[in-house]
């Protein structure tokens, strides 16, 4: 049966909400939308349905590729098509009784009278950047007493703020005139969010990029902007509840669990705001040029620049890096992949490198399957402080992108307290499922196996802290008083409180601090509680990675890098935090293979005791090259980046 569209049928659901007598009020008035992107297509659709009828709509764009995130009308059979084309057709799909009058060529200082004719209310949906565009639109509504209402998508939420007739107006409240196109960019953002709910979530500051006119986005920023503004416009149109005008708006962020109503008298002026701008230009602004430069510089890159794009996040000791890429062609390169043995007590006999070498060698593998392609190896390891690694991408139709791929970049080091819930069975396989024929793995779960790696390592960590041959190794790898590190480990990621990390940082001024802290002050005890003991009994379990027998050259210690790799990202697709607890197994093994790594009889005393609890606890120990925990997580707010690839290729 073919239904008829009825005006009252199709919006009876909103009564209730509404009385009938004011669902056709709402019928009966006129809004104007700029801007039929982001938020000006979801703000039509929702209008729309909410039962108005009357609309001028502004835009002369055309949707693209781009803006399939976050865009109502974007996808592939409207890639190329005018936007305001889709959207009304879209209106009318929904209501075909409404009445449109479009603007297909945008709005200027030309049209914005006519744009504006006989408009109940404007819903500013104009890109962020169109601020010429706005700044006249909303000095045409206030000189016509013309409501006008802005509900901006930010993040995973929205900021919302209404101008309402004789109160403060556009200008007035962020105050653009006599500043630079990019300080009015900047006075613009922070007018709209002064509570700033998103900044915590906001993982690559570079993407607000004000140089070229770029932000992130996301539809449910849209979508919530949507309601938002729906639900006010709905205000304004019935003279219905309280409605604030600035400065007084509204924000809310769904990722953050935050409301704030936001109050900032004399908008621009305002205290608050004036400092936001100051320290807003000193970080954004600079940004931009920064950003300048980096776009400016940017090539396409080959398939094997974009295979190494990804392959430069392999995890390496204390950020190492301890390779450089050689591009032959567009499908094949050399690493050349040097260790740290002559500066690092971790990595004497080069081992530990050579476990990152296969890690990389791993990554390389998975992010050539996005295309179809298959990593082949030719290796020379003639030199063990220097390897020569051939890489060629070969097509191979059996591959697949692996599930792993877009773990590469986001796996990190969860150096804190983690959630201790217990791994389920299905967790268990499929970390289980990440090793090749010859590999295994040891479990320590109980709460008496987790207080005995607790004690192990905070022996260990006494090992470390008080070996002078460690010393010059920690002075060099931490980045003081920094969330992020390319190319050491940022202090923020150490998971030590603040008065800690600094006691730590006057400790590694000179080793004789460290001897008179240690002597005096008991200057190790506090960072191995912090850094070893508690966050060992705080994880879901710890592991050992072990082999049949006991590995001892290079090609072995790469083939389990690779299997180190897949397990490290098979727990980040879990959602599981993870930790390296190598020393017990490096210091066990330079026991063992009478390796002398410490001049001080007391700290290989106290590494023999180690030694000894590390083989009570792990069977086969001397079986283990790898030791770590895992644990619930989200992931950590500071970690270790890494060089651009630029500073990665051999020119």
């Amino acid at each position: 049966m073919t239904q008829q569209f009825d005006y009252d049928l199709a919006f009876s659901r909103n009564i209730g909400w509404f009385s009938e007598s004011e669902q056709h009020i709402l019928k009966t008035k006129r809004i104007a939308i700029a801007g039929m992107g982001g938020v000006g297509g979801s703000h039509l659709l929702t209008l729309i349905r909410l039962g108005i009828t009357k609309f001028h709509l502004a835009d002369f764009d055309e949707f693209a590729c781009e803006n399939t995130n976050r865009q109502a009308g974007a996808n592939i059979n409207t890639y190329d098509v005018k936007k305001l084309d889709t959207m009304v057709n879209m209106a009318k799909a929904i209501n075909p009784e409404v009445d449109i009058k479009v603007f297909p060529d945008g709005i200027d200082a030309n049209n914005t009278e006519e744009f504006l004719e006989g408009v109940d209310c404007y819903v500013d949906s104009l890109d962020f950047f169109a601020l010429t565009a706005r700044r006249v639109v909303f000095k045409h509504c206030a000189e016509k007493g013309i409501p006008a209402t802005t509900a901006a998508p930010i993040g995973m939420g929205t900021a919302y703020l209404n101008f309402l007739p004789g109160k403060m107006t556009f200008e007035e409240y962020f105050g653009l005139e006599g500043f630079t196109e990019n300080e009015q960019y900047l006075k613009f953002f922070i007018g709209l969010t002064p509570a700033a709910l998103q900044k915590s979530y906001l993982v690559d500051p570079s993407k607000l990029d004000l140089a070229n006119k770029k932000g992130p986005s996301t539809m449910m920023g849209c979508q919530l902007a949507s309601g938002v503004a729906g639900s006010q416009v709905a205000k304004i149109l019935l003279n219905r509840g309280d409605i604030l005008n600035v400065p007084w708006g509204l924000h809310f962020d769904a990722y953050t669990n935050q409301f704030k109503k936001t109050w900032r008298p004399g908008g621009y002026k305002n205290p608050l705001q004036r400092l936001a701008f100051t320290l807003g230009k000193k970080m954004l602004l600079d940004n931009a040029n920064m950003n300048n430069t980096k776009i400016a510089d940017t090539k396409n890159l080959t398939i094997a620049e974009q295979v190494l794009d990804y392959a430069r996040w392999a995890p390496s000791g204390d950020n190492a890096q301890c390779w450089r890429f050689e591009l032959i062609n567009d499908t094949s390169f050399v690493i050349h992949a040097t260790d740290t043995r002559r500066d690092v007590v971790y990595d004497l006999d080069g081992h530990s490198s050579h476990l990152a070498h296969g890690i990389l060698l791993e990554t390389i593998d998975i992010a050539a399957s996005k295309f179809n392609l298959k990593a082949h190896v030719e290796s020379d390891t003639s030199n063990d402080e220097c390897l020569k690694l051939s890489v060629t991408l070969e097509a191979d139709n059996h591959i697949t992108e692996s599930s792993l791929l877009p773990y590469i970049k986001t796996r990190a080091v969860q150096r804190r307290a983690m959630g201790t819930r217990k791994l389920t069975l299905t967790e268990k396989t499929e970390l289980e499922g990440a090793l090749d024929p010859g590999f295994t793995l040891q479990w320590f779960e109980s709460f008496d196996q987790k207080l005995a790696i607790a004690k192990l390592n905070f022996t260990n960590a006494k090992t470390r802290l008080t070996m002078k041959e460690a010393f010059s190794v920690h002075k060099e790898i931490i980045e003081w008083k920094s969330q992020f590190s390319e190319t050491k480990i940022p202090e923020q990621a150490l998971g030590v409180d603040w008065v800690t990390a600094r006691v730590m940082q006057w400790m590694f001024h000179s080793w004789s601090r460290i001897e008179f802290a240690n002597k005096y002050l008991a200057g190790t005890v506090m960072p191995r509680i912090q850094l070893d003991f508690i966050p060992s009994l705080k994880s879901c379990a710890h592991f050992a990675l072990q082999t049949e027998k006991p590995i001892t050259t290079t090609e072995e210690y790469i083939a389990a890098g690779r299997v180190l790799q897949r397990f490290w990202l098979t727990s980040a697709r879990l959602g599981l935090g993870f930790q390296p607890e190598q020393t017990p197994v490096i210091f066990s093994k330079y026991l063992t293979n009478n390796i002398h790594f410490a001049a001080d009889e007391s700290v290989i005393k106290n590494a023999k005791k180690g030694k000894v609890m590390f083989e009570k606890i792990v069977k086969n120990a001397e079986n283990t090259f790898f030791l770590g925990r895992v644990g619930r997580s989200e992931l950590p707010k500071s970690r270790s980046i890494r060089l651009p690839l630029e500073k990665l290729l051999i020119k």
